[in-house]
């Protein structure tokens, strides 16, 4: 829990949750454990990333829990301003700045260095194989590696996989990109997990 409260700290930083976006929320259902929030874009830990908009991010209960099997699983939803171009090529740069400053971030607070230079995030095109085929119009997917060093539990380099779908809506123009992210392979029961409550959150931006 003191990890969760040292998160919220560096990500509420700058903001409170934004009333505007009382919708979104509401549409993001998680079971019984799953805790999140909702920050601004850019975050106050990666000013540098160019989005902007909110994010909002939901953790599994055994996010700080290092022996769990779901550690470091969670997702993040980004409702993004009209006009942003959610091309492979900025979602790659805006995903490793992100991951870059809240690692830099959480090892300043420690008093430690890190040294973020090697960090990567690569992403590759791939097809959405959700048998309900519940999917915003538009919609493209990507599968995502990001290489980078865990600050909160284990301080040491971790593999992250991510499934990234991102769509614009065509009558608000805003871009989302919705994110399902977790260290275990992709067989792994915590995908499920987070799949179906993309399922759910898809099926009520369609009511």
């Amino acid at each position: 829990m003191r990890r969760f409260a040292v998160l919220l700290a560096i990500l509420s930083g700058t903001s409170a949750v934004l009333a505007a976006d009382a919708e979104l929320v509401k549409n993001i259902i998680v079971p019984t454990g799953w805790k999140g929030e909702q920050i601004p874009l850019p975050p106050s830990f990666a000013r540098e990333m160019q989005f902007k908009g909110i994010e909002e991010a939901r953790f599994s209960p055994g996010m700080f829990q290092e022996k769990s099997n779901s550690f470091f699983s969670y997702f993040f939803v980004f409702k993004i301003d009209p006009g942003t171009e959610l091309t492979q090529k900025n979602i790659e740069r805006e995903l490793l700045t992100y991951y870059q400053g809240l690692s830099r971030t959480i090892f300043n607070s420690r008093k430690k260095k890190i040294d973020t230079s090697g960090f990567s995030c690569k992403l590759t095109k791939a097809t959405p194989v959700d048998p309900q085929q519940i999917y915003p119009p538009g919609l493209t997917e990507y599968s995502a590696t990001v290489q980078w060093t865990e600050p909160f539990v284990t301080q040491k380099q971790q593999s992250l996989n991510l499934i990234i779908q991102t769509w614009t809506d065509k009558t608000t123009g805003h871009g989302y990109l919705f994110a399902c992210v977790s260290p275990q392979d992709l067989k792994a029961n915590i995908w499920q997990s987070m799949r179906n409550i993309r399922t759910t959150f898809y099926r009520n931006l369609q009511k």
